[in-house]
């Protein structure tokens, strides 16, 4: 206990153990922040990814006419809590005066769609209304009409169908603020309300003539459409890419009539489980639920069912890239700041062996009064762990404040600098993770401590074999 009692007097007395202190410190905070940050971009990922996809991508490999018996099918089986259908083609918008953009255009059933929370909160104008729609307001189908009688020089009847409308991503509307990264949501209810002419969708598809195998079987399509509403979902690919329109405008609009008249094409319904069902045990209920569908509803042979492929959505190529570059930054940046580490193990090092170096006489006096050579190492290595734990514990505290504070930080450094830090544009989604993770704690903590007594071991070791003799011959 006296070596304990000597090392807190030196961790007292001795200022220059700050400077290891606060390097071990600040060494714990960052691992802290950078491992919170990147794991928590991890958990924000996958919660888009679930918001967008679901639990269980369900694909049918053949072309199907209607989406939504398939999909009150699934419903009705155990474990699953929602089921959202989505057509998806890529295409153009034209927004109107030259302003063309490429984008994702998503047919959904809006009903479906709006049973998730965070769908239907991000609607700009109907997030807050019971009922939400595709349907143009009387206002705008008047703007349509009289653009529509602009164009054919002639007076349209009250039999001609309105433009689908349609709900853009905010992104695709209109660009967030240099500095502040925001959309002004005002100014594009704004726009939306004041349009005076359609927009159109251009996007091509496959003729029925060769199934669509050949490239040069590509037709254009072109359709006038209405924004009604547009969308705010925080995620920036979806903000800025995705337009949703009506499953069966866009149904007809990509597919092909069949011999019975219908229209069919492909799609995929996304499933969304509750916590308490195992995923592959309802990926295998799927499957036969679909083969139950495919023979009592659509007639098919029961050796002969169509295939469908049923796959975890966070096993999509696009997901499982996505994450594998995300773990490889966030692995060079622990390496790096692994690096940090050793030169703070170096400065406590140097600090240490500074100590030996000037508490020589000190040291022979505690070992002409009986105490052992591991009893004078075990100081020094007190000390170290002193310096290790100290800055261990003020680091914790620095990388949670730091880490849950991250968008007050960010924002006083865009106001000092006048630059945004975090952009949706770069970084994919509008708002920063600021949840301390724990289970990287657990190992950072040791880190700090060890790198401190990393650094005191050679000095401790130097410390003990100070002979008592040699210091006191001179004194």
């Amino acid at each position: 206990m006296v070596e304990l009692f000597l090392a807190l007097r030196y961790l007292r007395k001795r200022r220059i153990a700050f400077c290891g202190t606060a390097a071990v410190a600040l060494c714990v905070a960052l691992l802290i922040v950078v491992t919170s940050l990147f794991n928590g971009f991890l958990k924000a990922v996958d919660a888009s990814w679930k918001q967008q996809y679901g639990d269980i991508v369900f694909a049918p490999c053949e072309k199907l006419a209607d989406f939504v018996g398939p999909a009150e099918y699934l419903e009705n089986l155990e474990g699953v809590d929602e089921v959202a259908i989505r057509v998806v083609t890529g295409g153009l918008l034209y927004l109107g005066r030259g302003d063309v953009k490429a984008v994702e255009f998503h047919g959904i059933d809006l009903e479906r769609s709006c049973r998730n929370k965070a769908f239907r909160d991000g609607l700009l104008l109907q997030g807050d209304k019971e009922e939400v729609s595709f349907k143009l307001s009387e206002k705008a189908r008047q703007g349509y009409f009289g653009w529509l009688e602009g164009k054919l020089n002639r007076k349209v009847d009250d039999k001609t169908p309105p433009a689908p409308g349609i709900i853009p991503g905010v992104g695709v509307l209109a660009k967030p603020g240099e500095v502040t990264d925001e959309y002004d949501k005002d100014a594009i209810v704004e726009q939306i309300r004041r349009r005076a002419e359609p927009m159109f969708i251009i996007a091509g598809k496959y003729s029925a003539e060769d199934g669509g195998d050949e490239a040069t079987s590509i037709q254009t399509q072109k359709k006038a459409c209405w924004p009604v509403d547009a969308i705010q979902t925080g995620v920036y690919q979806a903000d800025t890419e995705c337009v949703y329109v009506p499953l069966r405008f866009l149904q007809e609009l990509m597919g092909n009539v069949g011999a019975d008249g219908q229209t069919r094409c492909y799609g995929q319904l996304f499933v969304k489980i509750n916590s308490a069902a195992d995923i592959e045990k309802v990926k295998m209920q799927l499957g036969l639920r679909w083969q139950q569908y495919a023979v009592e509803k659509l007639n098919y042979p029961a050796d002969g069912v169509p295939a469908v492929d049923i796959f975890s959505a966070r096993d999509m190529p696009n997901m499982q890239i996505f994450t594998q570059e995300i773990r490889k930054q966030l692995a060079v940046l622990e390496l790096i700041i692994g690096l940090i580490c050793l030169v703070v193990a170096l400065l406590i090092f140097v600090i240490l062996i500074m100590m030996v170096m000037q508490k020589r006489k000190d040291i022979g006096i505690i070992r002409a009064i009986g105490f052992s050579r591991r009893s004078v190492a075990g100081l020094y290595l007190w000390y170290g762990g002193g310096i290790g734990v100290t800055g261990a514990a003020a680091g914790l505290l620095l990388g949670i404040l730091a880490t849950r504070n991250i968008s007050t930080i960010e924002a006083w450094l865009t106001k000092l600098f006048g630059v945004k830090i975090w952009k949706s544009g770069v970084y994919m989604f509008s708002h920063i993770p600021n949840e301390v993770d724990w289970g990287s704690v657990a190992w950072i903590l040791p880190v700090g401590l060890a790198t401190a007594m990393l650094g005191a071991l050679l000095p401790a070791f130097r410390a003990g074999r100070v002979l008592p003799a040699e210091t006191l011959r001179y004194e």
